[in-house]
């Protein structure tokens, strides 16, 4: 019996847990305050947010910083669909920071995956690649488990397409972008406004997981 009870508890805390993470960024809220990100931004070029949010559409040479508070933990996954056209820019990526700073080889919170100088990037910084993203390739879906690889709390995440050579030319779209604690849990439907499950949702589900738990028992 004592069982059941402490196998019913973790389980609706771990549902309750990953609900509260389920969500999309909703980047109508968030262009507004968006801004370009420390020295390596070229204002001159587009931002723009699309499909009712779930997009974000950056043109030219940008690295946009967007305030937002996240916390990533060893078992956060970083999920979203992405796109690039015209010219191949030198770098796509998506990076969180604690400040307006970019100092080279010290940005070990980016996720960069593609570009055409993603090699020497990864080689000159303490970087993973997460990709090799070229244009032609259409759009990507990446789930990237990035807490493997840093951890923290951020007040800001950055969107990359950087182009210092061809700073007109280059386009990127970030859509349906989520970070998420539990990979069962990430959204994987076109941007809505995501409800919390019910009570009763929550007590079902804990319900089934416990009764797999006691016949496993058995």
């Amino acid at each position: 019996m004592k069982l059941f009870f402490k196998a019913a508890l973790i389980a609706s805390v771990v549902l309750f847990t990953s609900a509260a993470n389920a969500a999309f960024i909703n980047f109508d809220n968030e262009v507004g305050s968006a801004s370009g990100y420390a020295s390596q931004d070229n204002s001159s070029g587009t931002l723009l947010s699309s499909n009712s949010g779930a997009t974000l559409e950056l043109g030219g040479n940008r690295w946009i910083d967007i305030p937002m508070n996240v916390t990533i933990t060893s078992s956060s996954i970083l999920k979203f669909s992405f796109e690039a056209s015209g010219l191949n820019a030198e770098l796509y990526g998506i990076g969180f920071d604690n400040n307006d700073t970019y100092t080279y080889g010290q940005i070990d919170s980016f996720a960069f995956f593609g570009g055409s100088q993603l090699n020497k990037m990864i080689r000159e910084n303490p970087l993973n690649a997460f990709g090799n993203y070229s244009v032609g390739d259409g759009i990507v879906n990446y789930s990237l488990n990035i807490g493997d690889f840093f951890t923290g709390t951020f007040d800001r995440i950055i969107f990359v397409l950087d182009n210092d050579e061809n700073q007109t030319g280059s386009f990127a779209s970030f859509s349906n972008v989520e970070i998420c604690d539990n990979v069962l849990v990430c959204q994987t439907a076109a941007i809505t406004e995501v409800p919390a499950p019910s009570h009763l949702g929550f007590a079902g589900l804990a319900l089934l997981i416990v009764g797999a738990l006691r016949r496993k028992i058995r």
